[in-house]
């Protein structure tokens, strides 16, 4: 499982998904479903994450476990 750092691009507050570009990625972005845990209010654009990969290292299985500014 790896673990890797991001920032929000965008979040959908109705599926509580975020748009994240991973660090070190200049032009990529992937969706990442957010932990129900963390408020909608704290994902706004620019905010770092920390983005969980699971056990597989596929897109799907990436979550958002943390959020700071």
């Amino acid at each position: 499982m790896a673990v890797y750092r991001g920032r929000v691009v965008s979040f959908d507050a109705g599926t509580h998904t975020a748009t994240v570009r991973l660090d070190g990625s200049a032009a990529q972005t992937v969706a990442v479903p957010t932990n129900r845990g963390i408020a909608s209010g704290d994902m706004t654009a620019g905010r770092q994450v920390l983005v969980d990969t699971g056990d597989h290292n596929h897109p799907a299985d990436f979550v958002v476990t943390a959020v700071w500014a």
